[in-house]
């Protein structure tokens, strides 16, 4: 069975549009909001992306409809993309649905922190520097093989949806996605594995 695939790439699919020629995965205008202020971003009482990632995730209602998420039943994600502005995004809309987050920029630090402490989500891009997301999914998969695993990629070439699907990723976001299909994703992944 295929992997859910963002509504955006299904209807690129169907119009005969080309997924992969998305270059970045922030629109332009938000690209340089978050450039300029990275406070715009949602979420935008948070802590910059420094302090963001160190403090973990906390208690809060979502800027994009969900509602809070309780201290006991609060999952871990890692987030792994080597685009600032995506990690940045991530990780405000994530810490503001009350996720526990963690990012990386590397795949190599990203299988570092697997094997270091449980995640329940891997959020992983496709296109990196050094490992690619198909490698950083496999490495992760030796230290933690039930942790959930969803792929952000701008590059959604049925190639790259079939390689992904037949290495195990629950589900295939494709950039530039929005605060909202983000999260749609992530609670679409952690409810199929909860």
């Amino acid at each position: 069975m295929r992997p859910p695939v963002s509504e955006q790439a299904a209807a690129a699919d169907r119009d005969g549009r080309d997924p992969a020629r998305c270059r970045d995965a922030v629109r332009p205008d938000r690209r340089r909001r978050l450039q300029h202020d990275p406070a715009g971003a949602p979420g935008a009482d948070q802590p910059p992306l420094r302090s963001a990632i160190r403090a973990g995730g906390r208690r809060g209602h979502s800027p994009v409809g969900g509602g809070p998420v309780t201290e006991s039943v609060k999952p871990k994600i890692l987030v792994v993309d080597d685009a600032g502005p995506v990690v940045i995004l991530c990780v405000n809309v994530l810490q503001a649905l009350g996720y526990s987050i963690k990012a990386a920029n590397r795949g190599e630090t990203a299988v570092e922190l697997v094997r270091q402490e449980p995640f329940d989500l891997l959020v992983v891009d496709y296109k990196m520097p050094g490992m690619n997301g198909f490698e950083v999914l496999e490495q992760a998969r030796q230290a933690r093989p039930r942790m959930a695993c969803m792929l952000m990629t701008a590059h959604g070439t049925p190639d790259i949806i079939n390689e992904a699907t037949r290495l195990g990723f629950d589900y295939i976001l494709l950039k530039p996605f929005t605060p909202s299909e983000l999260r749609g994703a992530v609670d679409k992944v952690l409810a199929s594995k909860a």
